[in-house]
């Protein structure tokens, strides 16, 4: 027995310049906090290891010598975001080469893929599909008592030659979510560090700044054209139909947590009903608690001036923004692909009441999206440049060419939203994840190409805007 039961490693994304390795994605998923904690309550020992980090505190440290000094039984590595695909299979082959370990996968990338991935790689031996909580607990329960898996829920896993999927199923509700605690950071080696290093594109980011994600709920009731998590994505790898949500006192204690573990600002990214019922009560109760703290808030639709004096009286103000994605500037194309939809006008109201409220903004565009062209994409430009120069309060407008996300409506329809796939099976991804940590040119950086534009105009694209907004805040900061 080693110094831990389970050993949870994320992976990170690395990229080969000609500079040399640099570390991508820093961001890890809330829940494999809330696994470990979960996991050290029910009697077992955990550690979470940031590879990433961990490469950037010492570009020649080495995984298999992290692996061995911890011996664990169950190594967990997450595999929720695509872009960690060849990083996640590549640790696990690591620690199938270096330890007697086994290693079971998860996340949303590696739940719709599961089948292929336990048939291309013989280093992983386990994927959990869907919610992992009472999953992951029974696992760890079976393997340290060397009993068979064959009653773990969502566990898929090779027996023999074939691909087994147990037909026990695990779908998570908000009592099973008001059980974790997400803000246990300290089990995560060289936690200090990852909370000053986590929000790494952000233009708010002094060397004092720490944050920490919140996990507020799960699902949605929409479906976005491109986001891998839409609620198609969410019937099809968990069986969940609508939004669940943690309760505000549940939430509370993690913001509390966050405070005392000196984090200044927590980033919020769960907001599928308009109404925001959820938030009120969960901001009162801030206010009550006398929770010293400020929120980076992302909205998924517009909201009223209530809301936003709630915020205000909330958070700290020091880092507290709120961020918006309206992806373009064409009401035209928006309305193809998003599925909580607003026009230009209610957007350019909603700036100017935050200007007027003295609320920093920050905006994010695409290009690549269904139904766009050339020239509709001018309509972005023309957006985007209107609204640095007109509000003095957006702090931040940048545009990025969209990533084909698995089980996006796009990638499983993708004649409906004029899509050309790149990427259809795992190793796509996989080969070009590869590649980018190996120094080489993929086949395809995006996976798609659309109707109207392929992969190559939609990067260009994205490249104009930015050009342009720099241009402008150049401009402005030589005045």
């Amino acid at each position: 027995m080693g110094d831990v039961d389970v050993l949870f490693l994320h992976p990170s994304t690395h990229v080969l310049t000609p500079e040399g390795e640099v570390v991508r994605y820093v961001a890890m998923p809330m829940g494999t906090f809330a696994l470990a904690d979960l996991l050290e309550r029910n009697g077992y020992s955990t550690r979470i290891v940031h590879t990433g980090l961990k490469r950037m505190l010492d570009p020649n440290c080495r995984v298999e010598n992290l692996v061995k000094t911890f011996e664990p039984t169950l190594v967990g590595i997450d595999l929720h975001w695509y872009c960690h695909s060849y990083d996640a299979i590549k640790l696990a082959d690591c620690v199938k080469r270096c330890t007697n370990a086994k290693v079971v996968l998860g996340g949303m990338t590696a739940s719709f893929f599961a089948e292929e991935i336990l048939s291309s790689f013989d280093c992983v031996d386990y994927v959990i599909v869907g919610d992992a909580e009472l999953p992951m607990v029974e696992l760890t329960k079976a393997l340290m008592s060397n009993r068979e898996v064959s009653d773990v829920p969502n566990l898929a896993y090779r027996k023999g030659s074939t691909i087994k999927r147990n037909r026990r199923a695990y779908l998570a509700s908000d009592e099973d979510l008001d059980k974790l605690t997400c803000s246990n950071l300290r089990l995560l080696e060289d936690w200090d560090l990852y909370v000053r290093l986590i929000h790494e594109n952000d233009v708010l980011s002094p060397k004092l700044k720490t944050q920490g994600w919140l996990m507020i709920g799960r699902g949605c009731f929409t479906n976005c054209s491109y986001c891998g998590g839409a609620n198609l994505a969410h019937r099809k790898i968990f069986g969940r139909k609508q939004p669940i949500f943690r309760s505000p006192e549940k939430v509370g204690e993690d913001l509390k947590a966050f405070e005392e573990l000196g984090i200044s600002c927590a980033y919020m990214d769960f907001d599928p009903y308009a109404d925001r019922r959820f938030y009120y009560k969960l901001f009162e109760l801030v206010r009550k608690e006398r929770i010293d703290i400020s929120s980076q808030f992302l909205v998924w639709s517009l909201t009223d001036r209530n809301f936003v004096h709630d915020l205000k009286r909330t958070f700290n103000p020091l880092y507290t923004t709120l961020t918006i994605s309206p992806e373009t500037g064409s009401d035209f194309v928006r309305l193809q692909n998003r599925g909580l939809y607003y026009d230009n006008q209610s957007l350019l109201r909603w700036l100017e009441m935050l200007e007027e409220e003295n609320v920093p903004a920050e905006l994010y565009f695409a290009s690549g999206l269904s139904g766009e062209t050339v020239e509709e994409f001018k309509k972005t430009m023309k957006l985007g440049e209107k609204i640095i120069r007109t509000y003095r309060n957006v702090v931040a407008a940048s545009c990025n060419p969209l990533f084909l996300e698995p089980c996006s409506p796009r990638f499983l329809m993708p004649k409906k939203y004029g899509i050309r796939l790149k990427f259809k099976r795992f190793s796509d991804f996989y080969e070009t994840y590869r590649c980018f940590a190996e120094g080489a040119v993929p086949s395809s950086r995006l996976g798609y190409d659309t109707e109207h534009l392929d992969e190559s105009q939609i990067i260009e694209l994205s490249g104009k805007f930015n050009d342009m907004v720099n241009s402008i805040l150049e401009g402005e900061n030589l005045v």
